[in-house]
């Protein structure tokens, strides 16, 4: 039986009795409608459970005590990642959901040429918890466990600087190969990477900067896709032909 899932950020264990913040409690009880006595299962992104709770309200503020935990692990076991030039806030969030939705493990932003409003560096915390928290009600609605990793970095130099493992390194373009062609050679579990531009695109320093980086020019198809809808259609192909959709 499928239960609407809250995510909650801390530590959850059989018994325990847990109030829920505002935003949790006005979801249950002003938009699910759901009433006292009806099951909610919890996750907290630390293990891959649910934790089946039982609902009650104390006024404004939902109430739940968990009633037993179960094992139903929906992460891919592929790794990848989404390298996005900053985009529209809209269009980010559109693209933070359904990559969240599809299995995306980590997304990294950066302040591309062609932004058309940069991230300042004070507003950079705030627009990350809203990334997040747009993430974790992707989360809540697809049956995943555990959030993306989302940072953000002032310029693409800077994000692929990171020490961090990517094998498969895919530059979404007009020219190169299709997407579904790229070679992915040894264990099928490699980390792919995704890099795509703004509305504007990258620039010709940055594509030749992620070329030099040993980003493969890749095309999805003959027809100009919106940098959201890019994202989410190539993390689509790699999922339905390298991973678990």
């Amino acid at each position: 039986m499928w239960l609407s899932r809250i995510f909650v950020a801390q530590p959850l264990r059989v018994g325990a009795r847990i109030l829920l913040d505002q935003d949790a409690s006005h979801y249950l009880r002003n938009v699910l409608r759901l009433k006292p006595g009806v099951l909610v299962a919890l996750f907290n992104g630390d293990d891959c459970y649910d934790y089946a709770s039982l609902l009650s309200y104390q006024g404004r503020q939902a109430l739940v005590i968990v009633q037993k935990r179960t094992l139903a692990n929906s992460e891919s076991e592929l790794p990848t990642e989404i390298i996005q030039g900053l985009s529209r806030f809209d269009h980010m969030d559109w693209m933070i959901q359904k990559t969240t939705e599809l299995g995306v493990q980590r997304i990294s932003v950066f302040n591309a040429e062609h932004s058309q409003i940069p991230l300042k560096a004070k507003a950079r915390d705030k627009r990350l918890e809203h990334w997040l928290a747009v993430a974790i009600k992707a989360c809540e609605q697809s049956g995943r466990y555990r959030p993306p990793q989302i940072g953000f970095h002032q310029t693409l130099a800077k994000l692929l600087e990171e020490p961090i493992v990517r094998d498969v390194r895919i530059l979404l373009d007009f020219e190169g190969r299709r997407l579904q062609d790229t070679p992915i050679h040894g264990d099928p579990a490699q980390h792919i990477s995704l890099l795509l531009g703004p509305e504007g695109g990258l620039s010709n320093a940055e594509i030749k900067l992620a070329r030099s980086c040993g980003y493969i020019p890749t095309r999805l198809g003959p027809r100009v896709l919106r940098t959201e809808t890019a994202a989410t259609t190539a993390l689509a192909i790699v999922q339905s032909t390298w991973g678990d959709i």
